[in-house]
């Protein structure tokens, strides 16, 4: 459908995702092990229990542990191990984030598995600045937030599958950033789409900052010392590195020198060091198509 026939997309955060455009709670699992996790007397072995109802889950659990966010000593093929390995928390955060992507049920896989791939080259780039400037944050809020930050993307693929796609063209065919395309057709950003999201399955307020506050615009305003500040400023520039790595080619030159600009003024770094800094996020991009091959 051309772009000037596109209908106008309406939402009324009241009733979006309850009245229209449903979606199932989050699975019984996730509540289980939350639950299990404040009582005063958990077990690894129980809570291992519960995540093995569900055998892919599993695999997809141990997957991520072993991937290279983690670079744990040896490979993990239990998930009490992995417990033992990450800690209660850390596991809950990978099963919320594993929960929410699935629930959504979104089939085209083309789509999927770039959103995985963006995702996770996000996070690896989110927990490498955090490590190497902001040492104090949590990389496993860090990481479950940097994997959602996108989230309302797959939203609009779910709900509006043909404004999505118009979007995607639009940003393409320009060169541009999706959230450019989302306003220049005047259609609700997909970052509002994942706030609603957050909002609706009451996920973590770190989560929420994060689908409402990642896009390469959001850095000229991130500069404070504050831990909330800090916080958002590493999802925005592993998001910016991540768009960065990946779309080389298809970024018009205006795009790719805010990018740059943006990051070096928040890192304080001049241009050599902005160089080195994206030859380590092309090795983190190795790692995460090692990680996509393995995942798919």
């Amino acid at each position: 459908m051309a772009a000037e026939k596109l209908p106008p997309i309406v939402i009324d955060p009241k009733t979006f995702l309850r009245e229209h455009c449903t979606l199932p709670a989050l699975p019984e699992v996730v509540h289980e092990i939350q639950k299990l996790i404040k009582s005063d007397n958990v077990e690894i072995v129980k809570v291992s229990q519960i995540i093995a109802k569900d055998p892919a889950l599993v695999a997809q659990i141990l997957k991520i542990v072993n991937s290279a966010y983690y670079s744990l000593p040896r490979e993990v093929a239990d998930v009490r191990y992995a417990i033992a390995f990450l800690g209660l928390h850390e596991i809950e955060r990978i099963l919320l984030t594993l929960s929410v992507i699935n629930t959504l049920g979104v089939k085209e896989k083309k789509e999927l598995t770039g959103f995985w791939f963006h995702s996770f080259l996000a996070a690896l780039c989110t927990k490498h600045f955090a490590a190497r400037y902001e040492p104090r944050l949590s990389f496993e809020e860090l990481w479950s937030a940097a994997m959602l930050h996108d989230i309302g993307k797959l939203v609009y693929l779910k709900f509006f599958p043909t404004h999505y796609t118009a979007i995607k063209t639009l940003s393409t065919e320009k060169g541009f950033f999706f959230c450019d395309a989302e306003q220049e057709l005047k259609l609700p950003s997909s970052s509002y789409l994942g706030v609603l999201l957050c909002d609706h399955w009451r996920l973590p307020t770190k989560i929420r900052d994060a689908c409402e506050t990642h896009a390469v615009h959001n850095l000229a305003n991130l500069k404070g010392n504050d831990s909330s500040s800090a916080f958002k400023r590493m999802i925005c520039l592993g998001n910016a590195a991540s768009i960065l790595a990946l779309n080389m080619n298809m970024l018009r030159d205006e795009k790719k020198h805010e990018i740059k600009e943006k990051m070096m003024s928040v890192l304080a770094c001049d241009e050599p060091g902005f160089l080195t800094l994206m030859a380590e996020v092309y090795e983190l991009r190795s790692q995460a198509e090692r990680f996509l091959e393995q995942f798919g």
